[in-house]
């Protein structure tokens, strides 16, 4: 889903060190975080109404502890690739929006870093977001099959299955709510993560902080988009039409509450990703300058 690297206090010049940092910061936050993740898409596919503690108790009975671990590869296997894109276009989008002597080509001031967000998220969801979130959203959705037993074997299973049944189309259903939820994800936090006074992002603990409120932020506005995006994406995605037709009919038999589905899991889940990656993050560029000599 959303491993937000904000621009952190110490961000580091060197290109490659930004990527080493984020990559190992997003690897370690999805390992520790990836169980709520399963829980808050396992209640956005359910139709019925279910609360975390019973899906905590189905899995358990039937997978054990390593069953809320199912789709994690999916998540691992993209994270260095989604915070190379991330920041690479996060850092292109800024320096098309600035002049030459660091000046404010356009006169955004304090909305540049929601613009840049926004195209961040837009590179991050067609490249790596949108493939990444199908497979795992169905690798999800199939240890739940009510038709029989579970169909994937293994990450690597469930991707040459989901292509040879559904084409490579397959991997990138619901591209259009994707790019909607990370752009604006993305737009948010950076946008919201700058606008906090440097002063109170300095150390890890206050940019764990700092983080953590920038990512509620966009959780709690952006909820809705997650839902549709996990239905459009399950095992039964072929009875919507189209974006438009997914939001309408979720509405109509299941009302707007809906669209607040797994809010409790994705808060923790997004609030701790955010505070752990930041603060890492700026830890491992410490630790990388210490061992990486890159300042001329």
């Amino acid at each position: 889903s959303d491993c937000t690297k904000m621009a952190p206090v110490n961000k580091p010049k060197h290109k490659g060190k930004a990527l080493v940092a984020g990559a190992l910061a997003g690897v370690f936050e999805i390992s520790c975080t990836y169980p709520t993740e399963f829980v808050k898409t396992s209640m956005q596919l359910s139709t019925e109404k279910i609360g975390v503690s019973e899906i905590i108790k189905r899995t358990f009975a039937k997978e054990g502890a390593l069953g809320f671990y199912r789709g994690l590869p999916s998540m691992v296997y993209f994270a260095a690739p989604k915070a190379a894109i991330r920041f690479a276009s996060f850092e292109t989008c800024s320096g098309l929006l600035t002049g030459p002597k660091g000046e404010d080509k356009f006169g955004l001031g304090s909305a540049k870093g929601f613009v840049a967000g926004l195209g961040a998220g837009t590179m991050e969801a067609i490249f790596v977001t949108t493939p990444q979130e199908t497979i795992k959203v169905r690798l999800i959705n199939d240890s739940f099959r009510t038709d029989g037993p579970p169909k994937y074997k293994s990450f690597f299973h469930g991707v040459k299955s989901i292509v040879s049944e559904f084409g490579f189309g397959g991997i990138y259903k619901g591209v259009v709510p994707t790019i909607i939820k990370v752009s604006t994800a993305q737009a948010t936090r950076f946008g919201v993560f700058q606008l906090i006074p440097a002063e109170n992002r300095n150390t890890p603990l206050k940019a764990a902080g700092s983080g953590a409120f920038a990512g509620g932020v966009s959780v709690l506005l952006f909820q809705g988009i997650d839902v549709v995006k996990s239905r459009m994406q399950g095992l039964e995605a072929s009875k919507y039409r189209s974006t438009m037709h997914c939001i309408t009919s979720i509405m109509q038999n299941e009302g707007p509450l809906a669209f607040y589905k797994g809010v409790g899991p994705r808060l923790t889940r997004v609030c701790l990703e955010v505070g752990i990656t930041m603060s890492l993050y700026g830890e491992i560029v410490k630790m990388l300058n210490a061992v990486w000599k890159t300042d001329p």
